[in-house]
This record gives C-alpha cells, sequence and structure tokens, in this order.
C-alpha cells in the first residue's frame, strides 16, 4: 500500500537559499536512486521561515530506501537547517517503515476505507 506524508518544518528565513540548493540535491539523489518514491516536492512560505516536504513512496520497502539514503547523505546538513515541527504519515505502514520514521515523531492516519 502506497505511503504519502507531509514533514512541516521551521527555519531562520536566512537559510533559505541555501535550503533550496540542499533541496535540489536531495531532489535529484531520490529521483535518480529511488524508483519507489513516487511523490517528492518542496514547498517554502513567501516569508522563508516553513518549509513543507511532501513525500510518496510505493510501500514499505521504499520508504526505507529513502531513509537509509537521507540518513547516508543528507539528514545531517538538512536538519542543520530545517527543525521538524509536524510530521503526518497517510497510509498504514508496516513495522520496518515505522521504525525507520519514529525519529519524528509521526501522526498517523489510515485510510478511512479500503
Amino acid at each position: 500500500m502506497a505511503i504519502t506524508w507531509i514533514l512541516e518544518t521551521t527555519l531562520d528565513p536566512g537559510r533559505a537559499d541555501e535550503l533550496r540548493a540542499l533541496a535540489a540535491d536531495m531532489s535529484a539523489s531520490t529521483r535518480a536512486n529511488e524508483p519507489g518514491c513516487t511523490l517528492y516536492e518542496w514547498f517554502i512560505s513567501e516569508d522563508g521561515t516553513r518549509c513543507d516536504i511532501l513525500e510518496g513512496y510505493a510501500d514499505d520497502e521504499a520508504v526505507v530506501t529513502h531513509v537509509k539514503n537521507l540518513n547516508a547523505q543528507f539528514a545531517r546538513q538538512l536538519f542543520g537547517i530545517v527543525r521538524p515541527a509536524r510530521f503526518v504519515v497517510y497510509g498504514s505502514p508496516g513495522e520496518e517503515a515505522r521504525n525507520a520514521i519514529h525519529a519524528l515523531q509521526p501522526v498517523y492516519m489510515p485510510p478511512l476505507m479500503d
């Protein structure tokens, strides 16, 4: 089953350009190396103090692959720029995927109907 999430973050307004450059690198890497990623979009508020990342994955395996790649290549730099504020996960990820994203304290929203 597909898994989608929104990671809402805050950042210092003076770091928006730095975040744009990192987002471009992360997006290119994700698209090139993660065929199970179905959605990967970044949005920034007009005042440059908030960034939301909208992501979608085909299944649990794709989630785990993404988190491993993120942790190996980009997590330190990303979380040095943004601070997670809210993480909402849509779908029904399994135990391995839940364990992979647990540190971000997700709010889970399972489907209302199958």
